[in-house]
C-alpha cells in the first residue's frame, strides 16, 4: 500500500477523510479499531473516484459515521468521536478482484475533536497518540494544541489526563508500574511500563521504562 487514509475534517458524529488513489485500484475498503492491533471492517467497495472538492480535491472521499462505527465495534449508543480515540485504515481492491493486505495497510490514530496532533496532520503515517511519557511525573501527559491554538498542558488541573496507574510487587520490594489513558483500555493500547532492579541491601538499583500495551 503506497495510500494512507487521512482525517480531514471530525466532529462528534462523523470523520471526513481522504486519501490519494491507489495505482491499479477499483475500490477500497475501511478499517476501524479501537486499538491498532484489533481492525474490523468498516465499508467496502468505496469506488476509485477522485473528489472535486476544495477539501479532499483529488483524494478519494469518506464519511465516517459513528452510528456506523457503533454498529461494527459493539460499542454503547452513548459513544461518540468526542470521547474515544480510534484507528482507521484502508485496503484496495484491483481490477483482477485481488485485495491488498490489511498488514500491509498504515494504521493511523484519530483522536478525539479539538486535540489537533500536528505531527498526525503533517504525516499520518507517524501513527504516535497524542500523550508523552514524562519520566519525572511517571506517568501520561498532554502534548498537543487545541484546535483553537491554545496549548494544552498538564500543569494546568482541568486539563489533565485521567490516568490509570497498576503496581506490582515482589513480595516487598515495588516491581513495576504500568501507566496508560484511564478512557483507552482495549487490549493493545500504548502503556509506558516501568520496571525497578534491587541491590541485595533493598536500594534502587535501575529504572528501566520501556514502550508497553495494556
Amino acid at each position: 500500500m503506497i495510500s494512507v487514509i487521512e482525517p480531514l475534517y471530525k466532529n462528534k458524529d462523523k470523520i471526513d477523510f481522504g486519501w490519494r488513489p491507489e495505482p491499479g485500484a477499483v475500490s477500497y475498503n475501511v478499517y476501524v479499531g479501537q486499538a491498532p492491533g484489533v481492525m474490523v471492517s468498516l465499508a467496502t467497495d468505496i469506488p476509485d473516484i477522485p473528489s472535486t472538492q476544495t477539501r479532499n480535491l483529488g483524494k478519494i472521499p469518506y464519511s465516517a459515521q459513528i452510528a456506523d462505527v457503533r454498529t461494527a465495534l459493539s460499542l454503547a449508543a452513548t459513544v461518540d468521536f468526542s470521547t474515544k480515540v480510534f484507528y482507521f485504515a484502508i485496503v484496495y481492491t484491483d481490477s483482477l478482484g485481488s485485495t491488498s493486505g490489511l498488514a500491509d495497510s498504515t494504521i493511523v490514530e484519530v483522536p478525539p475533536p479539538g486535540i489537533v496532533s500536528k505531527a498526525m496532520k503533517d504525516d499520518p503515517s507517524i501513527n504516535r497518540h497524542v500523550y508523552v511519557f514524562s519520566p519525572d511525573n511517571q506517568n501520561w501527559i498532554k502534548a498537543v494544541g487545541s484546535s483553537s491554538g491554545a496549548l494544552v498542558v498538564d500543569s494546568a488541573d482541568f486539563f489533565k489526563s485521567n490516568i490509570t496507574t497498576e503496581y506490582t510487587y515482589d513480595g516487598t520490594n515495588l516491581s513495576t508500574i504500568k501507566s496508560y489513558p484511564s478512557d483507552s483500555t482495549t487490549a493493545g493500547y500504548p502503556a509506558k511500563l516501568t520496571a525497578y532492579t534491587y541491590t541485595g541491601g533493598g536500594l534502587v538499583s535501575k529504572i528501566q521504562i520501556t514502550d508497553s500495551t495494556i
